[in-house]
């Protein structure tokens, strides 16, 4: 199973079509993609500042080679190094990016895919016409402990007080 991070964004007037055709959804996952090329993937995403720093990096290692006799071992090292934090992080650098765009997070979703995953969170998103003015993107859930919200359970871990809604 898969973990999915999804991101809304909505705009005054938005029709619940409008707002759910701009839900964008990012697999939790290495990028198998972006480990063999990485400049290519950080273009798709149009992750300008992460490219702009690939293209210096790439530029200085081989000024350094060049100039000051840096070993090519040394090179290599630090571009897969470079490629492997690419990879790593790729997820979480294109969240940033939507959260920079006005997007906001709605939540998480597992699935085996992308359309089980749509499936899920679809199943459960109210549209943002339908929602009051004051409501968040996502419904209020309540935990199935069994006990109603207001006899507070055992305290665990290092809080001294217990959950209060």
């Amino acid at each position: 199973m898969a973990s999915w991070t999804v991101l809304t964004k909505t705009d005054a007037g938005d029709t619940p079509l409008r707002a759910a055709e701009r839900v964008v959804f990012v697999r939790e996952r290495f990028s198998w993609a972006a480990l063999f090329l990485a400049p290519f993937v950080l273009l798709r995403y149009r992750l300008w500042l992460v490219f702009a720093a690939y293209v210096i990096v790439s530029v200085m290692l081989a000024v350094a080679e060049l100039r000051f006799g840096l070993r090519e071992s040394v090179e290599t090292a630090v571009m897969v190094g470079f490629h492997v934090l690419i990879a790593l992080e790729l997820p979480s650098m294109r969240i940033r990016k939507l959260l920079w765009l006005g997007y906001e997070e709605a939540g998480c979703v597992v699935g085996r895919d992308q359309a089980e995953a749509e499936l899920r969170f679809f199943s459960e998103w109210t549209p943002p016409a339908a929602r009051g003015a004051g409501s968040s993107a996502v419904p209020p859930s309540t935990p199935r402990t069994g006990r109603a919200p207001s006899q507070p359970g055992p305290v665990i871990g290092s809080f001294s007080e217990p959950y209060a809604p």
